[in-house]
Formats: C-alpha cells, sequence, structure tokens
C-alpha cells in the first residue's frame, strides 16, 4: 500500500469514527452537559460527562487500533500473479 492509499484508508477511518461520536453527542449531549461549562453541570451531568468521555476514548482508541490492523494486513497481502502461456497451434 502506498502512502496516498494509506492516507485515503486513514481519513476514511477517521471520518467514520467521528460522524459516528457526533452523532451521539447529536441526540444524547443533553445528558452530560454538552453546551455548558464545567462548573455549570449537575451532579448527574458531572456522571454522564465522564461516562461520555471514558466511551468517546475507548471507541476513537479501537478504531485506531482497527486502522493500524487494516493498514498492515494490505502491506502483508502478496500480489502473485499466475501465467499460463499457450503455443498457438497446441490444446492444453
Amino acid at each position: 500500500m502506498n502512502n496516498d492509499q494509506l492516507n485515503i484508508l486513514t481519513k476514511r477511518f477517521q471520518t467514520t469514527m467521528i460522524g459516528a461520536l457526533y452523532q451521539f453527542e447529536e441526540h444524547f449531549g443533553y445528558l452530560w452537559g454538552l453546551d455548558k461549562d464545567d462548573v455549570n453541570l449537575t451532579d448527574s451531568e458531572k456522571r454522564f460527562r465522564l461516562k461520555w468521555e471514558n466511551t468517546r476514548n475507548e471507541i476513537l482508541n479501537l478504531g485506531n487500533s482497527q486502522l493500524r490492523k487494516c493498514a498492515n494486513d494490505f502491506d502483508n497481502t502478496k500480489h502473485e500473479y499466475k501465467y499460463k502461456f499457450y503455443k498457438k497451434g497446441y490444446d492444453t
């Protein structure tokens, strides 16, 4: 895999991870006071924010780990070609 291909693969993985996290923030961010300052959070929002930050980090770590494994898989793929030559006038 060349560098351009690796960059494309990396961008696709990152876009997928960040896009998914964004959807969770859009739909559930109110639980952890997404648009609030830390000092203005309720106790419940503080607990949810901590859970969200841990979950978000786990998702990003897992996605980055899978990206590295995928890139490594492509680098280790052997490109094997088989050729069969025929001499004109002979059946095989």
